[in-house]
């Protein structure tokens, strides 16, 4: 009942496209327990989770490339370098906003 070894990067994309949605909407999902302080506007530990997030696009994209169904490795390569470009663009203005805002 497991997932096949071709579809885990599918897979793990789709998850971590999903995590990605919840770290940054997550002020909105879950206000009282939010990872973003409203009072101090410090995003350091959101940053650290786009982070893993980012590691995890890659090894995802790396998993796919391995993979012998073609049709894999594009959706891998094409999605994943994709997502890869975004989030870090995302952490890049994200942190320059946080050093904005740091006294």
């Amino acid at each position: 009942m497991g997932v096949s070894k071709e579809n885990k990067p599918i897979l793990l994309t789709v998850i971590l496209l999903v995590a990605a949605f919840v770290v940054f909407f997550a002020d909105w999902i879950f206000p009282s327990n939010s990872i973003f302080p409203n009072r101090s506007g410090d995003m350091t530990i959101a940053l650290w989770l786009f982070f893993a997030i980012d590691l995890g696009f890659i090894v995802a994209l790396v998993l796919g490339v391995r993979t012998k169904k073609p049709s894999v490795v594009w959706f891998s390569i094409i999605a994943n370098s994709i997502f890869i470009v975004l989030l870090s663009g995302l952490m890049f203005l994200l942190a320059i906003a946080n050093g904005i805002s740091e006294p």
